[in-house]
């Protein structure tokens, strides 16, 4: 019949295939597992998961499924995979669902092939206002993605959206519209045009700032505030003022809340409410380092004395290895520069290898933070007395009175387990007879680390550090004062202070004096199982020397355990160092605190 047509199957090809592996009507099908194949992309295959109703039926329907019901099911496969990598970029995906059948268990395979992304071929991006010409803004109108050429992702878009309409308002464009956000998708040439276009309105200014539910004296807090009433808003100083409230640590609570005036008044008050935290902090434990041994603490701190805000804090520690006592006494200085005066003594004893060391230590300080520098310059006294083997004195003393200056610098994006962390310490002390010391010196020390991951689980952590001690006098230097390396925080594997400068004594024991200089770098890498628990391999080297001609490299490697628990990191390593000062052919070592 040369005028006759064929007539269209009722089902796509591959769903009717499917559809003559189905049972006879009435018999029921258990649904044992839907694969999505063919997305590399973990995200998208996630979204389609959670978008196919199919994937989405509880355990009883899947247990009896009808021919009817997973025809209906098999039929919306196609449009609701679709739907779910739209927000991808991807509109035009090709998708065959396959049916596997054991008996009257099933499992569906969908094959999709997400074809080529639809990409940006267009931006027409404005600013109307003021914020245009506020480079601040303008740098985040320009890194707004997706850019031109990239793939359309939904996402990402709206989070580019999100990014300028945060920045507005965080440099105090409180009354910003976005009056024009349209997106032109051509399927057929995969391309899409972007149209944004924003009306920013004046930007606002700060007012003053108002503390209330404090005990302190007026005009102690308003030092901290970073701005003056007139300057423009910007969020970033709300968020450093919020910062030198919580490091004073007087408060439980602390609410900073911009008010901004109706109408044409574009000042913006800021209403900050405080509840002032426990007074006093009592604290009694046990401790265990494998430097310093097994022992007891215990402490008293008045988070303030008097309504000037005045601290105090003293703790004592004992332990098998080292004893000390602290009291400290700060006073705020916080009129040009965030930080504190302090006035602090301690007494400690310690044993250095053969050199047992008593010290009375009484230091004044001023200390302050400038960008992400923590920086303190001190004038100190340090009274020392020791047995020295290698002058031959049963008692030696020294008396030291010098300035000291201590800087760190630091960056992270996370405080106790960053992915991405830098740190620069310098410490400088200076010594002189015309001070009253009894030696002139000089010394300078300088440690690096750095933390960078690669992967979702992977972190390589590097440190280096390194000292130098400038003085004619140095056989007469306080044991305290020199360098020494080994222990859980220098070259693992070996003990606490066991590698430095050293001599034999008459009965062929290696004694062990501290040097000049000091030189150490590590490297770990760090591998995490879970988000709790994980392992590491090191590499630590380094030796204090008096020559740096006749320095000889000490070397510890091991393996460690690696616990991230709620309240910092714990590390315990098992070294081995094999170098000659190494006392033990293997050190178990235990470490408690940040990466930086």
């Amino acid at each position: 019949m040369p005028n006759a047509r064929r007539l269209p199957p009722l089902l796509p090809p591959a769903l009717l295939a499917c559809a003559l592996l189905l049972p006879a009507p009435g018999s029921a099908l258990e649904l044992r597992a839907v694969e999505v194949r063919g997305l590399d992309d973990e995200d998208m295959r996630d979204n389609v998961d959670d978008t196919l109703s199919i994937q989405r039926l509880n355990p009883n329907r899947r247990k009896a499924l009808t021919e009817s019901r997973l025809s209906y099911l098999l039929r919306q496969v196609p449009r609701e995979t679709r739907e779910a990598l739209e927000p991808f970029g991807h509109y035009d995906p090709k998708v065959v669902t396959e049916l596997v059948r054991e008996g009257e268990v099933v499992t569906v395979i969908v094959q999709v092939d997400a074809g080529e992304p639809v990409r940006v071929r267009g931006r027409d991006l404005r600013i109307d206002g003021p914020a245009g010409e506020d480079p601040a803004i303008t740098r985040r109108l320009q890194r707004l993605r997706p850019r031109e050429g990239q793939p359309f992702d939904h996402g990402v878009y709206e989070a580019g959206k999100a990014q300028i309409d945060a920045g507005l308002a965080a440099r105090g464009y409180f009354d910003a519209v976005l009056e024009t956000h349209r997106v032109e998708v051509s399927r057929a040439q995969r391309s899409a045009d972007i149209t944004l276009a924003w009306r920013s309105g004046e930007r606002h200014r700060f007012g003053e700032a108002r503390f209330e539910g404090h005990p302190f004296r007026p005009g102690l807090l308003e030092n901290l505030v970073p701005w003056e009433p007139g300057d423009p808003y910007q969020q970033s100083e709300l968020l450093a003022l919020q910062t030198s409230l919580a490091e004073l640590d007087y408060f439980s609570a602390i609410d900073i809340q911009p008010e901004p005036a109706e109408g044409d008044d574009l000042t913006v008050p800021v209403e900050v409410s405080l509840a002032p935290a426990k007074r006093s902090i009592y604290s009694a434990g046990l401790r265990f380092g494998t430097d310093t041994g097994a022992g007891v603490t215990a402490g008293l701190e008045r988070r303030w004395v008097n309504n000037r805000g005045h601290k105090l804090r003293s703790q004592v520690s004992l332990a098998e290895r080292r004893n000390d006592l602290t009291v400290q006494y700060r006073i705020p200085a916080f009129a040009w520069l965030d930080g504190w005066y302090t006035v602090a003594a301690s007494v400690r004893e310690e044993p250095f290898d053969f050199i047992d060391s008593e010290l009375i230590e009484l230091v004044g300080s001023r200390s302050g933070r400038i960008g992400n520098w923590e920086l303190v310059a001190g004038l100190n006294y340090r009274r020392e007395r020791f047995d020295d083997s290698v002058t031959g004195e049963n008692r030696s003393y020294s008396s030291l009175v010098y300035p000291s200056l201590w800087a760190k610098w630091g960056d992270r994006d996370n405080a106790l387990y960053p992915r991405s962390a830098q740190s620069l310490e310098l410490e400088l002390r200076a010594g002189s007879t015309a001070l009253g010391s009894d030696i002139d010196f000089l010394q300078l020390r300088a440690e690096g680390r750095m933390v960078r991951s690669f992967g979702r689980r992977n972190r390589v952590l590097l440190r280096a550090e390194a000292g130098t001690t400038v003085s004619d006098d140095f056989p007469d230097f306080p044991p305290s004062l020199r360098f020494y390396a080994g222990g859980d925080r220098s070259v693992r594997g070996y003990g606490y202070q066991e590698i430095g400068q050293f001599f034999e004594a008459a009965d062929g024991q290696r004694l062990v004096f501290g040097g000049k200089h000091l030189m150490v770098v590590s490297a770990e890498v760090e591998r995490m199982f879970n988000r709790t628990w994980g392992a590491a391999v090191f590499v630590d080297a380094g030796d204090a020397f008096d020559d740096f001609n006749a320095y000889d490299w000490e070397i510890g490697a091991g393996v460690g355990l690696r616990w991230r628990s709620p309240v910092g990191p714990v590390r315990l390593d098992v070294a081995h160092g094999f170098g000659d000062a190494a006392q033990q052919s293997v050190r178990l070592h235990l470490n408690i605190g940040p990466d930086l």
